[in-house]
């Protein structure tokens, strides 16, 4: 059997273009700065040397400090520290010196230093995914394939990215003003008229649906699926809780208007006119620009690349369903996470993915039973399970409450309290809606007769 070592490529560098660059930083002078070119480009771990390293840190201090960077001043730095000699001593800081590429040529050799070091990133991730392969088993492969996945994903959007979203605050502020001239439409809808008017949601926005067991919170993000889909967008709905069937039945009762209960019990329950209905549906249902997902194992990256699949086979990224996200793996699984550090890794995750593709994810997420205890058995935002990231990375929360769930002859039965805990693209309120679980949907209230 061939060995990792055998087929992992050796570390490259350019060891000329790094004495280059701090050779340059070593003769800085106050009318030639290569220290911001550099610095712009190089990141944290980019020296194959760690010598390099050292110097660059010492450079980097004096820098943020505004202080000079000459070889005396870096010098002091590095004896300051005690790193003198992990340097290389004044010997090699002279050496830099004389090896310093000229102020138009900075740019380049950092771009050297940098792309070398992503290329050493990236044998290292492939090196792990060939070791990995050989202390595994069959069953394993599905693990190990997300795990690599993940490794190169964050390879990918992790390079240039630095660059791409950083920039003078006002060297695009008249093409921003000249777009303020055009409505700027939501990139999703809930489909609730009385809800899309406080909730806008944008790309790149994560929206948080949470609730109690058997609040709606399926009924509302399927409506949602299918209002996105009905009008064109794109959409994608990762279900982790409901199969395929499921998930089929209560899109067909939705639509139709066929009692959920008759569909799963099928055959004879179902009515010549619970037949004629859903035929009535069928070529807008077939049609539909709706993907489903029903792999009970899902993780960010399995998200991304759904994603991106779908991006360009429409042309536009999707409006992204998960339920639930508390039911979501994360790429680097770990048995010694807790279910808090679990959470908040997916959380953040799936923050990045939605800015970096300008997808709209729209998550589901149960709550503790601190609302329970409370008078009224209101939610809170705090209530939100195994995570405060969750709150933290959402652009807006939608906490679902029912009074009928609690009291069944409440006077408010049928309704549906949406409590927008948090809204950054507006403002928080409470919009009624009312409820038809027997159909699997949630409508607005002036809709209760359609």
């Amino acid at each position: 059997m061939t060995s990792a070592a055998s087929v992992e490529a050796p570390p490259v560098a350019s060891t000329e273009a790094e004495d280059a660059v701090l050779g340059a930083c070593l003769m800085a002078t106050p009318s030639y700065d290569p220290v911001a070119d550099a610095a712009r480009i190089i990141g944290e771990g980019d020296w194959y040397r760690p010598a390099n390293e050292v110097v660059w840190a010492a450079v980097a201090r004096l820098h943020g400090a505004s202080r000079p960077t000459g070889v005396p001043m870096v010098e002091a730095e590095l004896r300051r520290t005690g790193d003198l000699e992990r340097a290389g001593g004044m010997v090699r800081l002279s050496q830099l010196a004389t090896a310093a590429c000229t102020s138009g040529e900075v740019e380049h050799y950092a771009g050297l230093v940098h792309g070398y070091a992503a290329l050493r990133r990236l044998q290292a991730a492939l090196g792990r995914g060939v070791q990995m392969t050989q202390q595994i088993g069959p069953e394993d492969v599905p693990d190990a394939i997300r795990a690599v996945q993940g490794d190169l994903d964050y390879l990918a959007s992790g390079d240039g990215q630095a660059n791409a979203h950083y920039g003078r605050f006002g060297q695009d502020l008249h093409e921003h003003l000249k777009g303020l001239e055009t409505v700027t439409e939501a990139a999703a809808i809930t489909g609730l008229a009385d809800l899309d008017a406080v909730l806008k949601m944008l790309p790149g926005n994560v929206i948080v649906v949470a609730g109690r067991p058997a609040m709606g919170k399926s009924a509302l993000t399927l409506g949602v699926a299918l209002a996105n889909a009905s009008s064109g967008r794109p959409t994608l709905v990762h279900s982790m809780e409901m199969g395929k069937a499921e998930v089929t039945n209560r899109i067909l009762a939705a639509r139709s208007r066929v009692s959920l209960h008759r569909l799963l019990e099928g055959g004879p329950a179902l009515q010549d006119s619970d037949w004629t209905r859903m035929q009535r549906q069928l070529p807008d249902l077939v049609d539909l620009p709706l993907w489903m997902d029903y792999s009970a194992r899902v993780s960010p990256s399995r998200v991304r690349n759904r994603i991106q699949s779908i991006a360009r086979e429409a042309g536009r990224p999707p409006v992204v369903i998960i339920d639930y996200v508390q039911l979501m793996e994360t790429d680097q699984r770990s048995g010694r996470q807790s279910a808090y550090e679990r959470v908040s890794d997916i959380s953040r995750e799936l923050k990045i993915i939605a800015e970096e593709t300008e997808a709209v994810i729209i998550c589901c997420a149960q709550l503790n039973r601190g609302s329970e205890h409370r008078e009224g058995k209101l939610p809170a935002v705090s209530d939100l399970r195994d995570s405060g990231q969750l709150e933290q990375d959402a652009s807006g929360i939608i906490l679902l409450h029912r009074e009928d769930a609690y009291e069944p002859a409440s006077p408010r039965a049928g309704e549906v309290d949406l409590i927008v805990g948090k809204n950054r693209n507006g403002s928080a309120c409470t919009v009624t809606v009312a409820h038809q679980l027997h159909y699997g949907r949630i409508r607005d209230m002036s809709q209760m007769e359609s």
